[in-house]
C-alpha cells in the first residue's frame, strides 16, 4: 500500500514538473492585407517582446496579396533574425511580398486551400501595373533564393516564384510564375503540414497547452507609416531644418533649434523602425550639417558658398537613402526626391526671408556666435554703451558681403551687414548704422580709413 502511494506521488511530481517546463506562451502575429512599412514595425516589435517574455515560439499568420518590397525585405530581415523560432501559417493566401515572408520562417503550415508564390515585382506607371525591369527582377530572384537557401529549402523553387523564364520539370513551365498549394508544398519541401487552425499547429509542433498570445497592432504601427509617407517626411524635413537654419543666425539656443532637433529625431526614428534609415543615412546628415556650419560661422563669404552648398546635397542625401531601399521602385524614387528637394528649399527659402526681411534681428554670422560663447561681451552694457560710434567709419570688405561678411576699418576687422545685399571683396565701404552688435555698411564713393 505505502509503495503505491509512494509510485503515485513520484508520478503527480514528474507530470507536475513536466508541465511546468513545457507549458509556456506561443505568440500570434497577423499580417493582413497589403504589406507596407507599418506592418514592419508591426513585426519587429512583437519579435522582440516575444523574446522578451520568453515565448516558445512565434507563428506568423499570413493572409496577403503582397506589398512593398523595401516593406518585405525590413519584414524578411527582423524574422531571420529573431531570437526565438518562427513559425509560418498561410491561411489564406502569401502571394508576393507574402512569399518572401513564409520563405523566411522555419517552418511553414497551410490551411486546406493555402496558396503561395507569385512573386515577380511589378510597379505601377501611367495607372498601369508593368512588370519591373530585369534588374530589379535578378535582385529579388537572389533575394529569394538566398533566404530558401537559409531555411533549407530548395533555391529554384523560390526563384520560379519570381521568374517566369525558370522552368522546373513537373512543377512549372517556363513563362508561368510559379504558386504552390498545400499539396505541391509539401511535395517540394515547402510544407510542414496542414492544419485546421493556430491550435491544430500548435499540437503538430508539441506545443499543446501554451498560451496563446495574440499580438495587436498598435497606434504607433499607423502612425509610423502615415509618418514615412513622402509628403509627411517632406514636412518633417522643411520644417526640422528650417528650425536649425532659424538657431544658426539667432543667437541663443532655443525653441527653434530644439524644435528642429525633435522633428528630425522624429523623421529618423520613424524610418530607422521601418528598416530604411541607417548610420550610413545619419552620417550623411551629419556631415552635411558641418559642411553647412563651417559656410555660415568660419568662411563666411570666402568660399563663394561652396560649402553651403555641398552641405545641401550631402544634408539632401542622408534623407533620401533614409527614404528609399535599395529596390525601391522608380515612383518610390521620384517621391523621395520631390520630397527631400522641396523640404529642403522650402526652409532654405524661408531662412533667406528672415534674413533679408528682419534687419532688426540680431544675425550673428562669421564667427560672432563663437566669440560671444567664448568671451562672454557680445551684448554687454559696455559695448552697448558705445552704440553709434562707428558711424561714418571708412573702411575695405576684405570678403564678399552676401550681405554678411568681414570689413576692415583701420587696423580693425568686425563683421559687418550690407545694406546692397551683396558688395564683391575689396569694395570700398563706409558705416552707415552702428546698433553695438550689429553694424550696416554701403558702397563708399573710395576707400577711406578710420
Amino acid at each position: 500500500m505505502k509503495t503505491r502511494i509512494l509510485f503515485l506521488v513520484i508520478l503527480l511530481a514528474v507530470s507536475y514538473f513536466g508541465l511546468s517546463q513545457t507549458a509556456g506562451s506561443v505568440w500570434v502575429l497577423n499580417v493582413n492585407g497589403d504589406i507596407g512599412r507599418g506592418t514592419v514595425s508591426y513585426l519587429r516589435q512583437g519579435l522582440s517582446s516575444a523574446a522578451e517574455s520568453g515565448a516558445d515560439a512565434v507563428v506568423i499568420e499570413l493572409s496577403t496579396p503582397g506589398g512593398y518590397l523595401d516593406s518585405a525585405i525590413a519584414a524578411r530581415d527582423a524574422i531571420l533574425d529573431a531570437k526565438i523560432p518562427t513559425i509560418a501559417y498561410v491561411n489564406r493566401e502569401a502571394y508576393s511580398a507574402g512569399a518572401l515572408l513564409a520563405i523566411a520562417c522555419e517552418k511553414i503550415y497551410f490551411a486546406s486551400a493555402g496558396v503561395i508564390g507569385a512573386a515577380t515585382p511589378v510597379y505601377f506607371e501611367s495607372g498601369k501595373m508593368e512588370e519591373a525591369p530585369e534588374k530589379i527582377v535578378s535582385a529579388t530572384r537572389e533575394l529569394f533564393a538566398a533566404t530558401a537557401e537559409s531555411r533549407g529549402r530548395p533555391t529554384d523553387v523560390a526563384e520560379a516564384m519570381v521568374d517566369r523564364d525558370i522552368e522546373i520539370p513537373g512543377l512549372s513551365e517556363k513563362g508561368k510564375l510559379l504558386t504552390l498549394t498545400y499539396t505541391e508544398a509539401e511535395q517540394w519541401g515547402y510544407s510542414d503540414g496542414e492544419v485546421a487552425g493556430i491550435d491544430d499547429l500548435l499540437s503538430l509542433e508539441g506545443l499543446t497547452g501554451a498560451a496563446v498570445v495574440v499580438h495587436q497592432r498598435r497606434v504607433i504601427d499607423d502612425v509610423v507609416e502615415v509618418l514615412t509617407t513622402p509628403w509627411v517626411a517632406g514636412i518633417l524635413i522643411a520644417t526640422g531644418v528650417l528650425g536649425l537654419f532659424v538657431e544658426m543666425i539667432v543667437p541663443g539656443f532655443g525653441i527653434p533649434g530644439m524644435s528642429g532637433l525633435v522633428l528630425l529625431g522624429v523623421f529618423f526614428w520613424s524610418h530607422f523602425l521601418v528598416g530604411l534609415a541607417g548610420w550610413g543615412s545619419i552620417m550623411f546628415l551629419l556631415a552635411g550639417i558641418v559642411f553647412i556650419f563651417l559656410e555660415v560661422f568660419v568662411f563666411t563669404g570666402t568660399t563663394l558658398g561652396l560649402s553651403g552648398l555641398a552641405g545641401l546635397v550631402l544634408v539632401g542625401i542622408g534623407f533620401y537613402t533614409s527614404m528609399v531601399g535599395p529596390l525601391a521602385q522608380p515612383a518610390e524614387a521620384i517621391h523621395a526626391i520631390v520630397a527631400v528637394s522641396v523640404g529642403l528649399v522650402l526652409a532654405l527659402v524661408i531662412a533667406i526671408l528672415i534674413v533679408t526681411r528682419l534687419p532688426k534681428t540680431r544675425l550673428r554670422f562669421g564667427g560672432v556666435i563663437l566669440s560671444q560663447t567664448i568671451t562672454g561681451r557680445a551684448f554687454d552694457k559696455k559695448a552697448e554703451s558705445r552704440e553709434g560710434e562707428w558711424v561714418g567709419r571708412k573702411g575695405v570688405a576684405v570678403t564678399d558681403l552676401h550681405p554678411v561678411g568681414v570689413g576692415e576699418f583701420g587696423d580693425e576687422r568686425t563683421d559687418i551687414v550690407c545694406e546692397e545685399g551683396f558688395l564683391p571683396q575689396g569694395t570700398p565701404i563706409v558705416v552707415t548704422k552702428d546698433e553695438g552688435y550689429r553694424k550696416v555698411v554701403k558702397k563708399s564713393e573710395k576707400e577711406g580709413k578710420a
